[in-house]
């Protein structure tokens, strides 16, 4: 099994300002859509991914992210996204991490 590339949130936020033409996936169940989300991404939950993954360009890199390092849902999604012939990384802090930093605050015009 290959290794799956993890982002910290300082690489994501690069891609971000730079406005690389990536695809942010949100890949949390529904029922932890109010922990919060990066502005911009797609809310696709790990599920729903293998039935939805068409949804997706797939010359486009891909991030996923879920909770927090503690959650396997962005890792799992990112070997599923990668099988299926996708440029895949996993954020690996998740929306908890994302929303104690200072670029949350920003998003939010805070």
């Amino acid at each position: 099994m290959k290794t799956i590339t993890l982002i910290s949130k300082g690489e994501l936020k690069k891609k971000i300002d730079h406005q690389e033409d990536i695809q942010i996936v949100n890949v949390l169940s529904p029922e932890y859509y109010h922990l919060g989300f990066i502005k911009g991404s797609f809310k696709i939950p790990l599920a729903e991914l293998e039935n939805r993954f068409d949804e997706l360009d797939k010359s486009k890199e891909v991030v996923v992210y879920c909770a927090s390092r503690d959650c396997q849902a962005s890792k799992r999604a990112a070997e599923l996204l990668e099988q299926m012939g996708f440029r895949v990384s996993a954020y690996e802090g998740g929306i908890k991490e994302w929303k104690k930093s200072r670029f949350s605050r920003e998003e939010n015009g805070s």
